[in-house]
C-alpha cells in the first residue's frame, strides 16, 4: 500500500483558462481586426516563390481562419464574448546550404471557440529553432519536432485542426556513422499551449533512439529484394513530484478489520450507510519523479509482403488519466500487408494499456496537451461527413482490436470492370477495452488510487465494445465524364468515447458522383444516409438518423463552389445545419469564405480527437506559402 492517510483540506487555485479567459474578455476587438488586414495583405500580395537573400533562400507559410459568430438557441450555438474571432500564424525560414533557422508567430488571442474551450489562446513567437545538419550529423537547437518509430515512446508533433502543439524546447542531435545506422538524442521542455514561463517548470524530456537498416548494411539482402530494420527507443521524463490528495471509501461493516487496524478515528459520513470518506495522501516519496518508457521495433519487407511492429512499456506511472495507479504499461503494434497488381491485403493489431504517458502526471486527459508518446488509431480513417462525427479516439489507457482491408480492382476493358476497371475496397475494424481484474485493496478502500490497480491477460478482449466498423465501397468511371462511388458502413459506436452514455447502431449509405462538363469546369454530387434505429439508447439529441447532401462546382483550377447541409430527421427537432462556401486558389494562395452552420461533434486525426461546439456565422480563411 503506498498511500496514508490524512485529514488535511487541499484548496484548489483557479485554471490558467480562466485567467486567461478574463484577460480576453477585456479585450478588444482590435487586435482580431488587423488579422483581417494581414490576411488581404497577404492574399495580395505578388509574392508566391522563395526569396533569394544572398546565398540563402527566405521561405514561409501563413494562415487565417477567422468567423463571425450568431448564436443560435436550436442548434446549440451559445453567445460569444467577442464575436469576432481569429487564429492565425506566420512561419518564416532562412536557409543556407546545410545551416537553417526560422521562427513562427501565432496570433489566438481571440481564438475560434473550439480553441478557447481547449485552453489554446494567447499569441507570440511560439516556435523558432537553429539547424545545422551534413552527411554525418545534424543539430538543432531550439524548438523542434521528433517521433522514435511509430511514436508509442515519443512523438512532439503539431497539429493545427485540433489545436495540437507538443513541440520540445531544447536540443537534438541526430548521427549517421556509419551507412544504414542513425542513432538520436534529444532533451527538451515541451510546449504547453502559451504558457512560456519554462523557468517555473518543473519536468523535461529526455530520449535516445537508434535504428539500423540492415539492407543498406548488408548488400545481399537488398539484391534480393529484402528491407530489413530493426530499432529501439528509451524516452524519460522528469516531474518533481508532490504529495497526493486522494478519497479513501471504506464500508466499516463489510471491511470491519481494516477499519479498526488503522485506528481511523476522524472521518467524513457519506449518503450510504455505513460507509465512510476519509482522506488520504500519496507521500511525495512513493510517486516516481523519473518515468521511463523503452520500445523496440521491426520492419521487414520482401517483394510484395511487408511485416512492421513495435512493442512497448513503461513502468509506473501514477497520474490523473489513470487514477494514480502503480501499473506498469505496455503497447504492441503489429501490422502487415501485401500487394501485388490490381490486389492489396494488410491487417493490422493494437493493444495499449496504461500508456497514456505526458509530461506532467496531473495534465487533464480530455486534452492532447502535454502528450509525449502516440497510440495510432488502426482502423479505417474516412472522409465522409457522418462518419466523421463518429470517428474511433485512440483509448491508450485501455484498448484491444484488430483491422483488415481489401482492395481490389476489376481489370479494365472487361465485362465487369467496364473500360477504366472498377476499384472496391473491404474493410473491417473491432476495438474493446481491455480485461480487468481490479486487486483486492481497492475494494476495501472504495478507490484505485495508490494500489496497483489491476491486472489484465495481455490477449483477453474485455467486454465493452468500443467501435465496429464493417464497410465497403465501389468505385467506378463509366467514360471520360462521369465517375460514381457507392459506400455502405455498419458501425457500432460506444458513446462513452464522447462522453455520452449508450451504443450507437446505424447503417451509413452513399454516394459520390462526378461529372466533368470539359477539362476546365466539373459538377460533384455527395450524398450520404445515416440511419440510425428508434432502439438505440442514446441521449434525446443524438436520436434520430441524419442525411448530407453537397453539391459542388468547380473552375479549375481557381474556383470551387459548394453548398450542403444535414438534417437531423427522425428527430423530434428535425434540425437542419446548411452551409454554403465559395474557395479562390491562385498559385500558392487560398481564399475561402463561407456561411453556415456546424453541428456540435468531434474532430479526429488519425486517432485523436477534440470536442467541436455547434456554430453558426460567417468565416473566413487564408493560406498562403512562399
Amino acid at each position: 500500500m503506498r498511500f496514508l492517510t490524512t485529514f488535511g483540506m487541499t484548496k484548489k487555485s483557479p485554471s490558467n483558462f480562466e485567467g486567461v479567459a478574463r484577460k480576453a474578455r477585456r479585450g478588444s476587438l482590435y487586435e482580431t481586426f488587423c488579422c483581417f488586414l494581414l490576411s488581404a495583405f497577404c492574399f495580395f500580395s505578388p509574392v508566391s516563390a522563395q526569396i533569394r537573400v544572398g546565398s540563402g533562400t527566405i521561405s514561409g507559410d501563413f494562415s487565417f481562419n477567422g468567423m463571425y459568430y450568431i448564436p443560435d438557441s436550436l442548434i446549440g450555438a451559445r453567445e460569444v464574448d467577442s464575436k469576432v474571432r481569429g487564429n492565425a500564424w506566420l512561419n518564416l525560414n532562412y536557409t543556407n546550404g546545410g545551416f537553417s533557422t526560422g521562427a513562427r508567430y501565432e496570433f489566438y488571442l481571440f481564438p475560434l471557440i473550439d480553441f478557447q474551450d481547449i485552453n489554446y489562446q494567447g499569441q507570440g513567437i511560439t516556435y523558432f529553432f537553429a539547424d545545422y545538419k551534413n552527411n554525418f550529423i545534424q543539430v538543432t537547437g531550439g524548438y523542434f519536432y521528433e517521433q522514435f518509430g511509430q511514436g508509442l515512446t515519443l512523438r512532439a508533433y503539431e497539429d493545427r485542426n485540433l489545436g495540437i502543439d507538443n513541440s520540445l524546447l531544447g536540443g537534438r542531435v541526430k548521427a549517421t556513422p556509419w551507412k544504414g545506422i542513425q542513432l538520436k538524442g534529444v532533451w527538451g521542455i515541451q510546449r504547453y499551449n502559451f504558457n512560456f514561463d519554462y523557468a517555473k517548470r518543473n519536468d523535461n524530456v529526455r530520449g535516445l533512439d537508434a535504428e539500423f537498416a540492415l539492407a543498406d548494411m548488408i548488400p545481399k539482402l537488398s539484391d534480393n529484394g529484402v528491407t530489413l530494420t530493426v530499432g529501439g527507443s528509451f524516452v524519460s521524463r522528469f516531474e518533481k513530484a508532490e504529495d497526493k490528495m486522494f478519497n479513501i471509501y471504506i464500508d466499516t461493516l463489510q471491511y470491519h478489520d481494516f477499519y479498526n487496524n488503522h485506528s481511523i478515528f476522524e472521518f467524513t459520513a457519506t449518503d450510504q450507510p455505513n460507509v465512510i470518506r476519509v482522506q488520504g495522501v500519496i507521500p511525495s516519496e512513493n510517486i516516481p519523479q523519473n518515468v521511463g518508457s523503452w520500445a523496440t521495433r521491426l520492419n521487414f519487407g520482401i517483394k510484395g509482403f511487408r511485416l512492421e511492429g513495435e512493442y512497448a512499456t513503461k513502468i509506473n506511472d501514477p497520474n490523473l488519466s489513470n487514477d494514480y495507479i502503480y501499473k506498469n504499461g505496455e503497447a504492441l503494434f503489429v501490422s502487415a500487408s501485401y500487394s501485388m497488381k490490381g490486389l492489396g491485403i494488410s491487417t493490422s493489431f493494437l493493444r495499449a494499456d496504461n500508456m497514456d504517458f505526458r509530461s506532467q502526471r496531473d495534465a487533464a486527459p480530455a486534452y492532447a496537451a502535454l502528450m509525449l508518446n502516440y497510440i495510432p488509431a488502426i482502423n479505417r480513417q474516412y472522409s465522409y461527413q457522418l462518419l466523421g462525427n463518429y470517428s474511433y479516439a485512440s483509448q491508450p489507457n485501455g484498448q484491444i482490436g484488430a483491422q483488415a482491408q481489401v482492395n481490389y480492382q476489376i481489370p479494365r476493358r472487361t465485362k465487369i470492370g467496364g473500360r477504366y476497371g472498377t476499384d472496391i475496397t473491404v474493410n473491417y475494424a473491432r476495438f474493446h477495452d481491455i480485461q480487468k481484474t481490479f486487486v483486492p485493496l481497492s475494494d476495501t478502500i472504495g478507490t484505485v488510487t495508490g494500489t496497483e490497480g489491476y491486472t489484465s491477460k495481455f490477449f483477453a478482449f474485455g467486454k465493452n465494445l468500443l467501435y465496429q466498423d464493417i464497410g465497403f465501397d465501389i468505385s467506378r468511371r463509366f467514360n471520360r465524364q462521369w465517375k460514381l462511388m457507392l459506400m455502405y458502413n455498419y458501425i457500432n459506436y460506444n458513446m462513452t468515447l464522447q462522453g455520452k452514455p449508450g451504443m450507437l447502431s446505424g447503417n451509413h449509405v452513399g454516394f459520390e458522383l462526378t461529372y466533368k462538363i470539359n477539362d476546365i469546369h466539373a459538377l460533384r454530387l455527395e450524398n450520404q444516409y445515416l440511419i440510425i434505429p428508434k432502439e438505440n439508447n442514446l441521449e434525446d439529441k443524438d436520436k434520430g438518423s441524419w442525411m448530407f447532401m453537397l453539391l459542388e462546382y468547380s473552375i479549375s483550377p481557381n474556383w470551387f463552389i459548394t453548398v450542403s447541409d444535414q438534417w437531423h430527421f427522425g428527430n423530434e427537432k428535425g434540425l437542419h445545419y446548411p452551409n454554403g462556401a465559395v474557395a479562390f486558389v491562385y498559385g500558392t494562395t487560398r481564399l475561402a469564405l463561407n456561411f453556415g452552420k456546424t453541428r456540435a461533434g468531434i474532430l479526429c486525426v488519425g486517432g485523436v480527437c477534440r470536442a467541436v461546439p455547434a456554430s453558426f456565422g460567417l468565416g473566413l480563411s487564408v493560406t498562403t506559402t512562399f
